[in-house]
């Protein structure tokens, strides 16, 4: 699970307890937002710790082979129970969980801040492997791929199983926009906008492949209007 942790850019690793007796030690000593606690820890069980820092405001997920104390885990408010083997994607469920029920807990409130800044400025795209977050301003456009989508750098390729629509919602008006229902652009990387005899659109833009994109008819008067033409 290190190495997932690890992948996730939003947590910071900042203990690893190899029995109960040390959980018990490190969680008597600091408060943290998140932990991951196996339930088959030697000395003190997981649920045991569990049960005694449940008031706390650290948020428990809880790691473990078997099911059967699910049920008890949430009763007790467990964040999230994972059953192992558990993929990246599942895990992930947690951290994003996580991430929101922290943002409005009191107790994270500069972590609340800095999550907020870091997403006006970068796009995060969870993939098969990993979580990228991509800073903004260096996307230039981002394409449909049947039901996936592909966010365009000047040197990368990130694709993301997020239609271009979920994509779309979560980026700014004023600077992205949707000119094709499988293309929405930057128009900082807009070079020119162009028309053929039979009145179709097409956008080029600024880099170094001179990507040129069509541009759907529909979507030609907002695209004209942001450009001011």
């Amino acid at each position: 699970m290190t190495e997932y942790i690890v992948n996730c850019h939003e947590l910071k690793l900042s203990g690893i307890a190899e029995n109960g007796e040390k959980a018990v030690s490190m969680l008597s000593e600091k408060v943290y937002d998140l932990v991951f606690i196996d339930i088959n820890l030697p000395a003190v069980s997981g649920m045991e710790i569990f049960k005694r820092f449940s008031k706390s405001k650290t948020f428990f997920v809880i790691t473990t082979a078997y099911s059967e104390h699910a049920v008890e885990a949430f009763d007790l408010d467990a964040l999230d129970y994972l059953l192992k083997p558990f993929s990246f994607e599942r895990f992930r469920k947690s951290v994003d969980k996580a991430i929101r029920y922290l943002a409005e807990s009191s107790n994270s409130e500069i972590y609340s801040k800095s999550i907020a800044k870091e997403s006006l400025n970068t796009l995060q795209i969870q993939s098969d492997s990993a979580t990228h977050f991509v800073p903004i301003k260096e996307i230039q456009f981002i394409s449909a791929n049947n039901k996936s989508s592909v966010i365009h750098t000047h040197d990368r390729a990130f694709e993301t199983p997020k239609l271009l629509k979920e994509i779309e919602e979560k980026l700014t008006k004023t600077q992205f926009v949707r000119i094709h229902k499988g293309f929405i652009i930057n128009l900082e990387f807009v070079a020119n906008l162009r028309y053929d005899k039979g009145g179709a659109y097409f956008i080029q833009l600024k880099n170094e492949d001179e990507t040129t994109l069509p541009v759907g008819r529909s979507y030609a008067p907002v695209l004209k209007e942001l450009l001011k033409l």
